[in-house]
C-alpha cells in the first residue's frame, strides 16, 4: 500500500497553494500528494517565479504532519526531501546530480528542479509542512534561462511524466524521508555529499556586491559553512548571501 494519497489536478495555480487551502479548510491529511503537469503560478524561493512549460513538467506537493519536531529541526526535513529526490532522479539516469544550497536540484551546473518547503509552527514546534517540488522533464526551450535544463536535455530521452512521478514516489516512501529525525544525520551527510561546488572557491552575491569563498558544507541548521582566502570561517544564511550560477 502506498504511503501517499495521490491527487491529480489537470491544472492549478500552485500545488503548494492547493494544499495550503485544503489545510485551512481542515481537509488535508498526512501523505496527501498533489501533482499536475500544468501549474500556472508556481513560486520558487522568496518571491521568485517558477516557470515551467505546461504538459512537459511536473509540479508536486506533499503534506506532512509532526508531533514532536522543534523549529530548530526544520532543516532536517529539507535534507530528507532533497536527498530522496536526488536518489529518485539518479534511478532515471540523470547525470551529475547536485544540490545547490539551499533548494535547487542540478544536473552538472544546470537547474532541473527546485524545492519549496512551507512550514507551520506553533509554540516553537513544527506541526505541519507542505513540501513542494517543481521538475523540468521534457522541456526543450529555456529562453532567457541560461542555467536551466530538463531531464530530456541532459539525458536526451523523453520521459512519461507518470513514470517520473512513480520513481520519485518510490524514493520518497523509503525510511530516510518518512522517518526524518531517525535518519537526520544520514540525510545531512547525503546532502553535503551532493552539495554543489563543495570544496571550491565560489562566487557569492550579497548587498555589498560579489565575493568569493570556499564552501565547506552545510550544518544542521541549514547554514552554509564557508572560508575566505584569509582563512576566516563563517556560517551564513540565505538572507546574508546567495550563490551565483555565474562562476569565474
Amino acid at each position: 500500500m502506498s504511503y501517499f494519497n495521490l491527487i491529480k489536478l489537470d491544472a492549478t495555480a500552485s500545488t503548494n497553494e492547493y494544499l495550503r487551502e485544503r489545510r485551512l479548510k481542515g481537509s488535508s491529511k498526512e501523505g496527501d500528494l498533489v501533482w499536475t503537469t500544468r501549474q500556472t503560478a508556481g513560486r520558487g524561493q522568496g518571491n521568485n517565479e517558477w516557470v515551467a512549460e505546461a504538459g512537459k513538467s511536473l509540479a508536486m506537493s506533499i503534506y506532512r504532519t509532526f508531533d514532536a519536531y522543534s523549529a530548530t529541526q526544520a532543516f532536517a526535513l529539507n535534507t530528507a526531501f532533497s536527498t530522496a529526490l536526488v536518489r529518485g532522479l539518479s534511478q532515471l539516469g540523470v547525470p551529475e546530480l547536485r544540490i545547490k544550497w539551499p533548494n535547487d536540484i542540478l544536473s552538472g551546473n544546470l537547474k532541473i528542479g527546485g524545492v519549496l518547503i512551507e512550514n507551520t509552527l506553533k509554540n516553537d514546534q513544527l506541526v505541519s509542512s507542505i513540501l513542494g517540488f517543481g521538475l523540468n522533464i521534457n522541456q526543450e526551450n529555456f529562453s532567457n534561462l541560461p542555467y536551466a535544463a530538463s531531464i530530456f536535455s541532459v539525458t536526451q530521452k523523453r520521459w512519461p511524466i507518470e513514470q517520473v512521478l512513480e520513481v520519485l514516489c518510490s524514493a520518497l516512501e523509503k525510511e530516510p524521508f518518512i522517518e526524518v529525525l531517525t535518519h537526520a544525520d544520514q540525510n545531512l551527510v547525503a546532502y553535503n555529499t551532493c552539495l554543489w561546488r563543495k570544496g571550491k572557491s565560489t562566487k557569492f552575491i550579497n548587498q555589498k556586491g560579489d565575493f568569493y569563498a570556499t564552501i565547506l558544507g552545510v550544518n544542521r541548521d541549514g547554514k552554509l559553512k564557508i572560508v575566505d582566502k584569509e582563512e576566516n570561517q563563517a556560517e551564513i544564511t540565505l538572507s546574508e548571501a546567495r550563490l551565483s550560477y555565474l562562476q569565474g
